[in-house]
């Protein structure tokens, strides 16, 4: 029963945030209904429909405030929430490389180069929070506070938000050019999705754990901190341009990285 109601509540979760995401990446929203013609049983619609379904289950394997399975050994095992949002990305990317048209081909490349960096920072900003051992006093709460900061800039970029949002001057329908209707609705569901998880791998990271608050208290830090962060990157897609390609992997792996690593050794060391 606990499975079932966390799988649910996965489903919710997953959808809902997808939507809300949306006007952070291409500042509009995305139509709730899916075109009536059915999908085509194509590659395109297999690699989206992968992706949907390890979404969800990364979701179910998060360890969020008032999980209904809380006590399973699965819940936040990093190496299974490691496997299912990797997996859940790189089966959008395998569809992307496939594309029938090159601009097409181009965008996807693009947008896999910008989260793949993004996500290769926000790993170490989450492993350390998440399964560091890391505690609440001050020196743990300085590193915190760093690795927080350091953790926003990787977060958008990993979810394809804000100034890192997919680039559709490349083709006309970006990575989805070429595409009919009801393919490319699965595949920008499916990517608003992925940028919703990437939030919650993040805000669930960072939240404090059941020792520190209340399971319920923790929860309403968890939407006010979605909240805020959602506002922040749909004004910056706003206000801000769209980061090229080079500057985004040169500021996450040749600056944020080595920031995160740094505060990371030295959460190790205030821990002990």
């Amino acid at each position: 029963m606990n499975i079932a109601v966390t799988l649910i509540l996965a489903v919710l979760l997953a959808a809902g945030l997808g939507i809300a995401v949306t006007p952070a990446i291409n500042g509009a929203g995305l139509a709730l209904r899916p075109p009536k013609r059915r999908f085509p049983p194509g590659i395109d619609s297999l690699a989206s429909g992968v992706s949907v379904a390890l979404t969800v289950l990364a979701f179910a394997a998060l360890p969020w405030p008032l999980h209904p399975a809380g006590a399973s050994l699965w819940v936040g095992h990093p190496a299974l929430v490691w496997a299912l949002v990797e997996g859940a990305f790189l089966a959008a990317a395998f569809a992307g490389l496939l594309a029938p048209s090159p601009l097409a081909a181009r965008a996807a490349l693009r947008e896999a180069q910008v989260n793949m960096a993004g996500r290769l920072v926000l790993w170490v900003v989450v492993g350390s929070l998440l399964w560091g051992d890391v505690g609440w006093n001050a020196l743990e709460v300085l590193g915190r506070a760093f690795l927080f900061l350091v953790g926003v800039v990787a977060v958008a970029a990993a979810a394809g938000l804000g100034p890192f949002a997919p680039d559709a001057s490349l083709a006309p329908s970006g990575a989805e050019e070429g595409l009919d209707a009801g393919e490319r609705w699965l595949a920008q569901m499916a990517r608003q999705m992925r940028a919703g998880l990437t939030l919650a791998l993040f805000v669930v990271g960072i939240l404090p754990g059941s020792d520190v608050v209340q399971p319920w208290i923790a929860a309403m830090i968890a939407l006010a901190l979605f909240a805020v962060l959602l506002v922040g990157l749909r004004q910056a897609r706003r206000t801000l341009p769209l980061a090229p390609l080079h500057t985004t992997v040169r500021w996450c792996l040749l600056r944020a990285l080595p920031a995160a690593l740094i505060v990371n050794v030295y959460l190790q060391l205030a821990v002990r």
